[in-house]
């Protein structure tokens, strides 16, 4: 009987234990649950013109660096008015062909930079003797002078880094396009190339005329200049050889070789001569694949005027837009966000991540990585949380970019939260425009929606 009288009590206990500690954790799950919902602000692409920095056309402003302090070099008369975000400054130099660049030499070229490293333009550089096609009497002879023009001139030019893109050119050649030049062997521009790339900031770009030039001084210099130096090309669509810019037959094994080599260096010039090459079609696809970031507005009119009479014809919302139009629209980067998400589980996870994804429809990346800041404003509070994402560019990192940025839900206060992306260009700091129709406020472009509240 005693027996009998245990299993009962055994019996209850046993189905009782499990209940409460069933009970005591589905409490601590309730107590840990945390409702969150996250609505993505659907925005629409745009076609409208962006004004960022480091794209699309340029013209080309020539200074002449002379034997006295003034120069006689004219400026335009408001830099800040000037449409375009690039400028081309050419600086010749052919007055010290045989000598140093004198102490009034360098003001001049300091007074040139510093007007224009006051505006919101940023420059393309290009120093050179020539500018009628005959280097041979224009340039020194001794490529010391080169060398030490370079130096001399970087001392100078470094003060303005933030303001300039590209160094165009080893200051050598007809029209500073390496060519018709008495250094332009493999050894003489291995030789430019390292001075060029040791005087000159981190920050500014480097560039030399053709793909062999740059693959010569890669291997000349196991690599040491190829971090930052990018192509110029000032018969872009001309020929099949783009006016010798190609050895002939090389085309197509040229265009790949800059698809990969210009997702991380910048890549521009000039087109010229009107041929079916550069048909709109045939252009987009080509610029596209060369990834290029800025052209001349002014040469050749020839080409220029046919893009401004042709129609493109391809997918969304720029079919059957005008074709000169498409191409300054996408000369660079071009980005949109194109969706977010918000992952989390609520009654586990202790942080929520935030994904951002943005989509490029632009011929090339921007080079100089951006920085992107999330923010979460509370609308009740106005308490603002601030983010730095992770980035994960897949792909090749010119279509698409991920952005993942990890919020602490549970150590916020309950609300609604709108959540806003900022772009700003890394070096200059401006922030980037995105083509899309959601308007850009004080804390960039409107992501989503974060909502979660008290239990």
């Amino acid at each position: 009987m005693k027996i009998k009288k245990l299993i009962i009590p055994i019996i209850v206990l046993l189905i009782t234990i499990p209940a409460i500690i069933t009970a005591y954790y589905a409490y601590r799950r309730y107590l840990y649950y945390l409702p969150v919902r996250y609505e993505h602000n659907k925005c629409s692409t745009t076609t409208s013109a962006l004004d960022n920095p480091y794209c699309g056309f340029y013209q080309i402003y020539p200074y002449k660096i002379t034997s006295t302090s003034t120069g006689g070099n004219i400026l335009p008369g408001n830099i800040n008015e000037i449409k375009d975000r690039l400028a081309m400054v050419q600086v010749n130099l052919s007055m010290y062909k045989d000598m140093p660049l004198s102490s009034d030499a360098l003001s001049q070229l300091d007074s040139i930079l510093a007007a224009w490293a006051g505006s919101n333009k940023q420059l393309i550089l290009r120093f050179l003797y020539d500018w009628d096609g005959n280097a041979s009497a224009t340039e020194p002879s001794d490529i010391n002078i080169v060398l030490e023009h370079m130096e001399q001139t970087a001392s100078v030019y470094n003060k303005y880094a933030n303001s300039i893109y590209i160094l165009q050119g080893l200051y050598i050649g007809s029209y500073g396009e390496m060519h018709g030049s008495a250094h332009q062997d493999k050894r003489d521009i291995i030789k430019l190339a390292k001075k060029l790339y040791n005087v000159s900031d981190p920050l500014i770009f480097l560039a030399v005329r053709t793909p062999a030039q740059l693959r010569t001084i890669k291997k000349g210099t196991d690599g040491l200049v190829t971090d930052r130096l990018g192509l110029f090309n000032d018969g872009i669509l001309s020929s099949e050889s783009d006016c010798g810019t190609y050895g002939e037959g090389k085309r197509r094994q040229e265009l790949k070789f800059q698809d990969r080599l210009c997702i991380s260096v910048p890549n521009g010039g000039e087109t010229i001569i009107e041929n079916p090459l550069n048909n709109i079609g045939n252009a987009v696809k080509d610029l596209r694949k060369m990834h290029v970031s800025y052209l001349n507005s002014m040469y050749d009119t020839d080409v220029l005027d046919k893009w401004k009479a042709s129609v493109y014809n391809g997918k969304g919302i720029f079919n059957e837009y005008n074709g000169y139009e498409y191409i300054e629209k996408h000369l660079g980067y071009r980005y949109a966000i194109s969706s977010s998400g918000l992952e989390f589980e609520p009654y586990s996870d202790k942080t929520a991540t935030l994904n951002i994804s943005l989509e490029n429809t632009g011929f090339a990346p921007c080079y100089y990585p951006p920085c992107y800041t999330i923010t979460c404003i509370n609308q009740e509070t106005n308490k603002t949380y601030t983010l730095t994402p992770e980035i994960n560019a897949p792909d090749n990192g010119i279509t698409e970019i991920r952005l993942s940025a990890t919020i602490n839900v549970r150590g916020m206060e309950p609300g609604i939260y709108k959540i806003y992306l900022d772009t700003a260009d890394s070096k200059t700091g401006e922030t980037i425009k995105y083509a899309i129709d959601t308007p850009l406020g004080q804390y960039g472009y409107l992501a989503g929606t974060l909502s979660f509240l008290d239990k």
